[in-house]
């Protein structure tokens, strides 16, 4: 990535953040935003009381949990069982309400933003149920499967972090980007739009990721997060079909800005 593309990525992913704040403070979306956390609560609750002493037993059995125990460190390999079993259980949780997200929520809050914020876009989009479905499971078992794979680099001193919060920032920009851009844009669009953002939608995603880590405040980010990609979607295409700035396009002499008030229909 060039250093251009680099500042022109940084504007963009704060457009795009700080429009999803404004956005997020109106009481018409709080129904569709509350969806995501209600699966994220009652799914972590449910897996924490279910599976969260046989998952941290499980654990105890593999790398690196076999490693620190073979050199003595039993009390550490106990520990470190404990907390890959929780943040597991965390990401399954979180997966379950961003997919949630994807496939429910995203859409309605771009039909909605489309009528508010972008209202100069037109539907070049289809509905890509069955497409939007196998881009999510995909992403699913990668994501999943990646973060078991990449467990021992764990013992790596700062990865323990940086790992978590990377396989989820690639997996909210795999599967909020596709599913926020299709009822917009067509599959021409939809592809160029993915790849010329990829770095934006990457930074979205860990800005995302960033936030589920954080207690309290983590139990709200599918939701937002998936507001940030309706954004971002929009605003996206926006630049893609030559617009300069998305929201309030000046178009044929005329300034098109509509309120933000509108409710969901």
């Amino acid at each position: 990535m060039s250093e251009s593309e680099g500042v022109l990525d940084l504007i963009f992913v704060t457009r795009v953040f700080w429009r999803s704040l404004a956005a997020v403070r109106n009481p018409a979306l709080w129904k569709l935003l509350a969806i995501p956390v209600v699966v994220a609560v009652g799914s972590l609750i449910v897996l924490l009381f279910a599976a969260l002493q046989p998952l941290s037993a499980q654990f105890l059995t593999i790398a690196p949990a076999t490693w620190l125990v073979g050199i003595g460190w039993t009390g550490v390999a106990d520990i470190f069982a404990w907390v890959a079993a929780w943040l597991m259980l965390f990401a399954i949780s979180y997966g379950l309400a961003a997919l949630v997200s994807g496939l429910l929520i995203v859409s309605q809050l771009t039909d909605w933003l489309g009528r508010t914020t972008y209202p100069q876009l037109r539907r070049h989009g289809s509905d890509r149920v069955l497409q939007s479905g196998l881009v999510s499971l995909i992403s699913t078992i990668v994501y999943l499967g990646g973060w078991l794979l990449t467990l021992p680099l764990w013992l790596v001193p700062g990865l323990a972090f940086v790992l978590p919060v990377g396989w989820l920032a690639w997996f909210n920009a795999r599967t909020l980007s596709f599913d926020a851009l299709t009822s917009y844009a067509n599959d021409a669009e939809l592809a160029a739009v993915r790849k010329r953002f990829r770095g934006g939608f990457l930074v979205l995603g860990a800005v995302g990721a960033l936030m589920a880590h954080i207690p309290i405040i983590g139990f709200f980010a599918a939701s937002f997060t998936a507001l940030m990609f309706a954004v971002a979607a929009l605003e996206a295409l926006s630049l893609q079909r030559g617009q300069a700035d998305g929201a309030g396009e000046v178009m044929e002499g005329e300034v098109i800005m509509s309120s933000t008030r509108d409710t969901l229909r």
